[in-house]
């Protein structure tokens, strides 16, 4: 969803953030507030205690600047140690690299193998869906969606967000393919993320082991839009939202509901950012 004019400013700043972190050598996180997949490493960044800048974008406006930075769409884009990495898998494995302490990777292999993986399914099979499904559920209400998606717009840009918002809801719809087939196909996998938590959960409360790994971190994080813990570090409008409670019952009767505001709550904790 784009709104306003094209970010050139912000592209250009992409460089100046470049130069300016190779210069000190802080992480500059490129990301955009309301996604699950951007969280994952916010979260990853916040739990290791990692100082670093964070540079938010409307939601359209990514695509020019990820494709300067790492000639990819999508963000969030991680800039560390002088390069640019854009997948979330990739960069919390280069944040475990270069800052082990504490750990999101188990340290027995077989343990690490299986958090990777779990990592991998639900990336895979339930991240696409949940935010399908968000923005599904928003799309009907003007101000559920641009409370969500653009939570900086003020003034004038908010008002022409509004007058331009059947436009966007149209072009929003094509962008993400939004059916009724895909909604359908959204919520099985909602049933199939519920039989696969409850196949790999532990009795610790963990999926793997007995402590907080990246595989808990991802399904949590990939959850949010539609469990919105109150620990999100950004605006969620849909908290609450009636529109919302068939994805809610259903992860309320799969225990995905309470158990990832319950991650959430044990492990969503000060954020790193450096303000300024």
């Amino acid at each position: 969803m784009t709104v306003g004019t094209p970010a050139v400013g912000e592209a250009r700043a992409a460089g100046a953030a470049t130069a300016r972190a190779a210069e000190v050598g802080t992480p500059v996180l490129w990301h955009l507030k309301v996604s699950h997949y951007n969280e994952k490493v916010r979260w990853a960044l916040d739990y290791k205690g990692i100082p670093h800048l964070r540079r938010a974008v409307m939601p359209g406006r990514h695509r020019e600047i990820a494709e300067k930075l790492t000639e990819g769409s999508t963000f969030p884009v991680l800039e560390l140690d002088g390069k640019a990495i854009g997948d979330s898998t990739e960069i919390i494995a280069a944040l475990e690299r270069r800052h082990p302490d504490p750990p999101l990777y188990p340290a027995d292999p077989a343990a690490r193998e299986r958090a990777l993986e779990i990592e991998d399914f639900f990336d895979e099979q339930l991240g696409p869906h949940t935010r399908l499904l968000a923005i599904h559920y928003m799309l009907p209400d003007p101000k559920l969606m641009l409370g969500a998606f653009t939570p900086d717009l003020r003034g004038v840009r908010r008002l022409s967000a509004r007058l331009m918002y059947p436009l966007i809801r149209r072009r929003t719809v094509s962008d993400f393919g939004i059916d009724d087939r895909r909604v359908a196909l959204a919520h099985d996998q909602l049933r199939v993320a519920g039989r696969r938590f409850n196949a790999e959960l532990q009795a610790s409360g963990y999926l793997v082991g007995e402590t907080f790994t990246v595989a808990d971190l991802t399904l949590a994080s990939l959850l949010a839009p539609l469990a919105a813990p109150e620990q999100f570090p950004y605006p969620q409008p849909q908290r609450g939202d009636w529109r919302f409670e068939e994805a809610r019952d259903a992860l309320a009767r799969s225990g995905l509901l309470g158990w990832t505001r319950e991650i959430y709550a044990r492990h969503r904790g000060r954020s790193a950012e450096i303000r300024g």
